[in-house]
């Protein structure tokens, strides 16, 4: 399905997936899909798309939470961030999400879980997934802060969010040169 105003496919599957999502926030996950898209140059916004914006959009909202004081989140937190946010639109915001979350209990531990993973995240900038971070570990350590320094300011200029395993695939095989590959013993991967 298009939307010509944006000039994006959606796949049903990720239409289906928005279409699950709690109506106060549809649209906008709907505009930030559309803006990620533009950014990365992407024309089909898919489940795995979705996926991994919902994924940057948990590690930046645990990077506020971080900033406003909370070493973990728990579901009363909401009412202490109310507290802190002068904007009356925000606490409308954070009052709706908790009505839906007290509404739903059995994925609540599940949504906590998945905070947890962003809150221990000490990067300041830019997030690092668990699986990008164990690969990194496998880079030699006079090399390792020097070639994190070089991912994460093409993260940027790419308009990423998070490092991911995935992003670490692409960027080695833009940046390290096929001679390089080779004497590493790296095969190229078949273009499919």
């Amino acid at each position: 399905m298009q939307n010509k105003e944006e000039e994006i496919i959606w796949t049903e599957e990720a239409l289906r997936r928005v279409e699950n999502a709690p109506e106060f926030v549809r649209s906008g996950i709907r505009k930030l899909m559309v803006k990620r898209a533009k950014e990365r140059g992407k024309k089909v916004i898919d489940s795995d798309f979705l996926t991994e914006i919902r994924n940057e959009s948990m590690m930046l909202a645990a990077k506020r939470i971080k900033k406003i004081g909370f070493e973990e989140l728990k579901i009363d937190a909401f009412d202490k961030a109310k507290e802190k946010l002068k904007s009356v639109r925000k606490k409308e915001v954070i009052e709706n999400i908790k009505d839906f979350l007290s509404k739903r209990t059995s994925k609540n531990d599940v949504i906590i879980e998945k905070f947890k993973q962003y809150l221990e995240d000490d990067s300041h900038d830019i997030g690092w997934t668990k699986e990008a971070k164990e690969r990194m570990e496998k880079v030699p350590h006079f090399v390792r802060e020097m070639a994190k320094k070089t991912i994460e300011e093409q993260a940027k200029k790419k308009g990423y969010r998070m490092i991911t395993g995935e992003f670490l695939t692409e960027i080695f095989n833009e940046l390290i040169p096929s001679a390089v590959k080779e004497s590493m013993g790296v095969k190229r991967p078949p273009l499919s």
